[in-house]
């Protein structure tokens, strides 16, 4: 199966770029056809500029660099010729000048930047018109002598051109400018992404913003949304069905208990009313599930350590009877948290009666709370084995398949204590046996 995600910043980046070099290609390639004439030929316009930069003037003559003329003119096979004029009408001349262009040098230094074609081989005659301004001097050259003919040396010409002025900014916009556009273009999907971790899908009017993406991904958001409405709607009927079958299921209980009562005492008898309380408990923790109010609206300021001492209370006589030390240690100072008292008085009850039944008939239980509202239930039993420790809390698991347990009390602890917006987990106690323990994130100050 293949599990790779692809990116859609890095996927509508590279189209993006692809779809700039196409334009570059075919912008470049309309300068080439039009620059790269096949009916004339003109003179390369950078030996023309390397020419006049070798030209100096200070208002009593023009001098040329004569070295560097040496090496241009090299290059060009001896045939570069130049005429230049100043504004004072000082002209220098070098090479041999075509006599199709005498008749303009009179008139050179009126002329501006200009570029002439030849027509008739071997083009030495084809020329270019450059100005210069050096230290407020003007400086007007003819040159020529290096013609440039074909699509090949105008598509060079092109790329000296335009290179440095377009492609460098192109480059720079395109790594720099456009990741952070995209980035920016993506803010709206990380937000939803954010959105969707956080989304509980079993709280009514669960639903993504679909206002956070553009139009072409809201059409997903509302597929999701629909999706979730389905499954809320599936949740609905199992949790009506669980409700009126607990409903129903309490009558025929009572109805058989007081039956069983009647009959004479027997281990028969024994039997069927522990089977029957089992049967009376699942149906009560099924009520228990389905009483759950998901709405942090009614949970109240609560003293933890004042539960926890009334629930230890009330839960004394049945671990003692069971054949267990008890032990309670909580502060005397209040730890206050939000929560409902009923519901959390259920926790401690739960986790209490799960130590009687797994922690072997022997040893102390113990119920411990923190100033920092963490609570803890210990026993000293066989303990929950490390690969079920996360199991134990889905709903109708059991440790031993033939225990007297419904498979529904840890599953109800762990429903009422993410509805706190806390944190259950279960270890190994100190002295051996299963610790389990509650972390509550709704801490607050005392109120008044």
């Amino acid at each position: 199966m293949n599990t790779d995600i692809r990116s859609i910043s890095l996927g509508l980046a590279w189209r993006v770029c692809l779809a700039q070099v196409f334009t570059v290609l075919i912008a470049v390639m309309a300068l080439i056809l039009t620059w790269g004439d096949q009916e004339s030929v003109h003179m390369d316009m950078f030996t023309a500029d390397d020419v006049v930069a070798a030209l100096h003037g200070d208002g009593t003559a023009i001098r040329l660099d004569r070295k560097r003329w040496d090496a241009l003119n090299a290059e060009a096979g001896g045939n570069l010729w130049f005429v230049a004029v100043d504004e004072r009408g000082n002209t220098l001349s070098e090479g041999a000048v075509p006599d199709v262009h005498r008749e303009l040098l009179s008139r050179l230094e009126r002329v501006g930047y200009s570029e002439l074609g030849s027509l008739t081989p071997p083009y030495l005659d084809a020329a270019r018109i450059v100005i210069s301004n050096k230290d407020g001097r003007r400086l007007t050259a003819m040159v020529g002598g290096q013609p440039k003919h074909g699509l090949w040396e105008g598509a060079l010409m092109v790329l000296r051109l335009i290179g440095p002025w377009f492609f460098l900014p192109l480059i720079v916009v395109t790594l720099l400018v456009m990741p952070l556009v995209i980035h920016r273009a993506m803010r709206g999907v990380r937000q939803l992404a954010r959105e969707a971790r956080l989304l509980d899908i079993g709280k009514a009017g669960a639903r993504l913003d679909t206002q956070l993406v553009s139009s072409e991904i809201a059409p997903l958001v509302s597929a999701f949304n629909d999706a979730i409405g389905k499954v809320q709607q599936g949740y609905a009927a199992r949790d009506k069905f669980l409700a009126d079958a607990a409903h129903e299921l309490r009558v025929p209980i009572a109805v058989v208990q007081a039956r069983l009562s009647q009959l004479p005492q027997g281990a028969l008898k024994a039997q069927l009313l522990n089977d029957i309380a089992r049967l009376g408990n699942v149906a009560e923790h099924l009520l228990d599930l389905q009483r759950l109010d998901r709405s942090v609206e009614k949970l109240q300021p609560l003293d933890l350590a004042a539960l926890a001492r009334t629930a230890a209370a009330e839960l004394a006589p049945l671990v003692i009877g069971a054949g267990y030390t008890f032990e309670v240690d909580a502060p005397e100072e209040p730890v206050w948290i939000v929560g409902d008292g009923i519901a959390l008085g259920r926790v401690m009850a739960n986790l209490v009666h799960n130590a009687i039944v797994h922690g072997g008939g022997r040893g102390t239980i113990s119920v411990r709370l923190e100033a920092n509202a963490t609570l803890e239930v210990a026993d000293q039993g066989a303990g929950v084995p490390e690969n079920d420790r996360e199991a134990i809390f889905e709903p109708f698991h059991r440790l031993r398949a033939a225990g007297s347990g419904s498979g529904l009390g840890l599953h109800l602890v762990k429903e009422i204590i993410q509805h706190h917006e806390g944190a259950v987990s279960v270890g190994e106690a100190p002295g051996g046996g299963a610790s389990f323990r509650i972390a509550f994130n709704r801490s607050v100050r005392r109120p008044g």
